[in-house]
């Protein structure tokens, strides 16, 4: 009955150690729950920046369509002022070469501004593309985000089937102690019962 009882208390301490082992796995998920927590709060303020960022990348690109329009105008008026400017070297033969300097004038002006307008529409592509690139960065981190989350949701899964476990270990733990007190109270009873028995057969 002692070996059985020494069993029994064996059995209880290795059941403690198991629940404090349960105990500070617990914890450990319970910190690394934290840990995914702000990271995920880092990566909501990385994507709130990039949005920003994003629509000022949008202003800069109508601005820039903007601006060509209106480089378009000018260039069209060019054209047109250029236009009543040989009707005019048609009509005063006398001032030919005069007027003949002013058009190539204005046209070295139109290659100019062409080159610019030319200018803005790379400039134009490359906001484009850098757009593009953004986004993508975008929903990169949002595919992440959603990879944290779904990590986060696996964790306080197992952190609530590690409680229910733990609940489980206390109740055994429970039963067994009150098992053994039981049993310590019958060994208890048969001890007084031995003790009787010697002292009526000395008697």
């Amino acid at each position: 009955m002692a070996q059985f009882n020494q069993t029994l208390w064996k059995e209880n301490q290795t059941l403690r150690e198991e629940n404090q082992t349960l105990q500070q796995e617990n914890r450990a998920f319970h910190l690394e729950n934290k840990v995914c927590y702000q990271q995920n709060q880092i990566i909501q303020r990385q994507n709130k920046a990039l949005w920003e960022q994003n629509k000022i990348l949008q202003k800069k690109h109508v601005d820039s369509s903007e601006e060509t329009k209106h480089l378009e105008k000018q260039q069209k008026a060019l054209l047109q002022q250029n236009t009543a400017l040989r009707e005019e070297i048609k009509a005063l033969k006398g001032q030919e070469i005069a007027f003949a300097m002013q058009e190539k004038a204005l046209q070295k002006e139109i290659l100019a501004l062409w080159e610019e307008n030319k200018a803005f529409n790379k400039h134009i592509k490359a906001l484009q593309k850098d757009n593009k690139a953004i986004q993508e960065e975008e929903k990169a981190l949002c595919e992440e985000k959603n990879a944290l989350s779904d990590q986060k949701f696996a964790l306080q899964e197992e952190n609530r089937a590690l409680q229910d476990e733990m609940k489980a270990l206390q109740s055994q733990r429970k039963a067994l102690k009150e098992e053994y007190y039981v049993l310590v109270s019958i060994i208890e009873h048969q001890q007084q019962l031995m003790d009787k028995n010697r002292h009526e057969i000395v008697c």
